[in-house]
């Protein structure tokens, strides 16, 4: 499924139909992301960054510095992950798009930071998403007073020209070894005044996860992925990661993490440890680091932990960074997203 097709094309109603496509492969995950997509008065950009997670499953990320499009669209830094990992016993995927400065409109809607989150798990016998984490920060629209929300599904709230919709949210899947969720936290839709058809379309903080998965003997060296939100309302971070073993193979993965709050953007550049911590569901893994764009760092993720499903309220995340006029940790139980080990 390509995402780029699907926010391009102007009826919901397809939308939903090339969503409900992800579920074809038996066994399979996958997530996408992208910050912004406009698709409006005749220009087209986007989405973009834009991140697709192969069917078995990694880690992909993309981040830009700050996008404008002149009358239409303009933000700083966008951020995306997506995750996803198949293991003996379930199968997950998760993705998040976070977007700081949101101007839509010449300023008729406006955002400090729109996070999208899309989980999805399954383990042979039941499949659910979620949306948790996901929330829009400083939302103003038609010049309403800032305000910190997280709106029901697909809120929409009428704006000259057409309408915007909070919180889309698109599911499908059987609930028992499918799920899928696609999470659009801002999609401005733009309506011909005479006939009423969609003219064309801008979105913000696009998130999508979706598992289809039955049970079935496997097995390998142990790896963790997952990824998630910190915090609330203003003060959050954003990450995604993979880490593990692969025998002789020796370590791999990869991290991506910014704590919104402060500004500090890091990008793991190798997996230099990776240990199962012995007696519970958490691993530690460290590595080097590039931090707001300069190497010369260190990461470490002093405890990541499934502690079971849902993953937000229940899983942990800790991490310290370290560097040149750095010294940096956080830590704290999930508000959005969820981890998913698989032991040995």
């Amino acid at each position: 499924m390509n995402l780029r097709m699907r926010h391009y094309l102007s009826s919901l109603a397809a939308i939903g139909l090339l969503v409900g496509a992800t579920n074809a492969h038996s066994n399979s995950v996958s997530g996408e992301a992208f910050g912004i997509s406009v698709n409006a008065a005749g220009v087209r950009v986007g989405p973009t960054p834009h991140v697709v997670l192969p069917p078995d499953g990694g880690m992909v990320r993309d981040q830009l510095l700050g996008i404008a499009v002149p009358n239409l669209a303009a933000s700083t830094t966008l951020g995306v992950v997506t995750t996803g990992s198949i293991g003996p016993n379930t199968a997950s995927a998760q993705s998040s798009a976070s977007v700081e400065n949101v101007n839509l409109l010449n300023g008729l809607v406006t955002a400090g930071i729109v996070v999208a989150m899309s989980s999805s798990t399954a383990d042979g016998s039941t499949a659910t998403s979620t949306s948790e984490g996901s929330a829009l920060i400083g939302l103003s629209i038609n010049g309403s007073s800032p305000t910190d929300v997280t709106p029901p599904p697909n809120t929409r709230i009428s704006i000259l020209g057409g309408t915007v919709i909070l919180n889309e949210q698109i599911a499908s899947g059987d609930g028992v070894h499918t799920s899928a969720l696609t999470v659009n936290m801002i999609h401005v839709v733009f309506n011909d005044q005479l006939t009423g058809a969609i003219t064309g379309d801008i979105v913000v903080s696009s998130a999508h996860s979706d598992v289809n998965f039955t049970a079935a003997p496997k097995t390998g060296n142990a790896f963790m992925t997952g990824g998630g939100k910190l915090g609330t309302g203003r003060d959050i971070a954003t990450f995604g990661f993979n880490a593990g073993s692969r025998g002789a193979g020796g370590l791999h993965g990869q991290l991506q993490y910014i704590d919104h709050a402060t500004g500090l953007k890091v990008h793991s550049l190798s997996v230099d440890s990776f240990g199962v911590m012995a007696g519970t569901p958490c691993v530690t893994f460290s590595g080097s680091a590039r931090v707001n764009g300069a190497d010369g760092y260190s990461y470490t993720v002093n405890q990541a932990c499934d502690n079971g499903e849902p993953g937000v309220g229940h899983d942990t995340f800790d991490i310290s960074v370290s560097g040149s006029g750095v010294t940096y940790s956080r830590g704290g139980t999930l508000t959005g997203g969820n981890l998913q080990l698989h032991p040995e």
